[in-house]
């Protein structure tokens, strides 16, 4: 089996992961699982820091079989797994909303945390609708995700002209339990083994966005990350399929100081794939037979997306 893996050709794996405990199994039940996963990838292939990916994506240096492990949205349960992607020398990289972060701060923040919570916060509410005043203007959320955007767009462009603080900024719902990483959380797993990058301040689709709230969920994505864990380099578009991106996206995360990007679509990367369009083979959200996970790790989802894309275009 380890010699069909590279069938595909050489190239980086990126394997993309969002949850690792799932309804209906004992937390031990799936840390098993986890190792019996882990095991099996550093058997067969040669994981890599997010750092040396970057490093053989740019010097055409990527050795044979090089995997790097990623991890969306930095919830608190990957505090629970930690130690067994370490206990098998598997480096992992995790992108991070901060609008969520931001969500789990119990203490005073600044002004740009607090910003980023509310925006998340208006982002996700799905209450009845509902009036607040922020910043001296008066919004109204809860009726579309459209009408909302707006609004948030709103705020955006009144505190882009008067800026606000902390306290101005109201926390719009409670949460509980808590679903995220905290800011100092993922600065006490940052190391050489754990990477750390960003992932939009509110988990919304770039593509679809106005450049007003692009620019905003790049840049303060890049602007609180540095300031929390230190500088990061590389983002991962939320949702991540070829509509959540765009030559406008690309041009923000460059000036923003970001110097790669990942999708979720299957693929293999080489030193010749746009490092704004870097693929990653990603791993459904319930529980995994061994095969399944050998399977999708192998490139069966590259095989179909090759498949489908060559289907299509006969068709046209």
């Amino acid at each position: 089996m380890a010699q069909s893996l590279y069938s595909l050709g050489n190239g980086l794996r990126t394997l993309l992961f969002h949850r690792f405990f799932f309804e209906g199994e004992t937390r031990e039940f799936a840390r098993d699982r986890l190792k019996r996963q882990c095991d099996w990838l550093s058997r067969t292939f040669k994981p890599l820091r997010l750092g040396e990916a970057e490093k053989g994506l740019s010097a055409r240096g990527l050795p044979e079989g090089a995997v790097l492990v990623t991890i969306d949205d930095a919830k608190v349960e990957i505090l629970d797994i930690l130690d067994i992607f370490r206990a098998f020398s598997i480096p992992i990289a995790i992108f991070a909303c901060v609008g969520w972060c931001a969500q789990e701060e119990t203490s005073e923040t600044d002004g740009e945390v607090a910003l980023a919570r509310l925006i998340a916060d208006l982002n996700w509410y799905r209450g009845p609708a509902r009036k607040l005043k922020v910043a001296g203007i008066e919004l109204v959320v809860g009726q579309s995700e459209e009408r909302t955007a707006g609004e948030i767009d709103q705020l955006l462009d009144r505190i882009r002209s008067a800026p606000t603080t902390a306290h101005d900024l109201p926390s719009l719902c409670a949460h509980a339990p808590r679903i995220s990483c905290t800011f100092a959380e993922l600065a006490d797993i940052s190391s050489d083994y754990v990477a750390i990058g960003g992932h939009s301040v509110s988990h919304i689709n770039l593509g679809n966005a106005s450049p007003l709230r692009q620019d905003y969920e790049i840049q303060t994505t890049k602007r609180i990350l540095d300031k929390a864990v230190g500088r990061i380099g590389t983002f991962a578009y939320p949702y991540g399929m070829n509509n959540t991106h765009s030559p406008a996206t690309r041009r923000l995360l460059e000036e923003a100081g970001f110097d790669f990007a990942f999708l979720t679509h299957s693929g293999l990367a080489t030193s010749k794939t746009d490092h704004f369009a870097l693929p990653r083979i990603s791993m459904p959200d319930r529980a995994m037979s061994d095969y399944e996970f050998r399977t999708r790790c192998a490139g069966a989802g590259i095989l179909y997306r090759k498949l489908r894309l060559a289907l299509s275009s006969h068709r046209v």
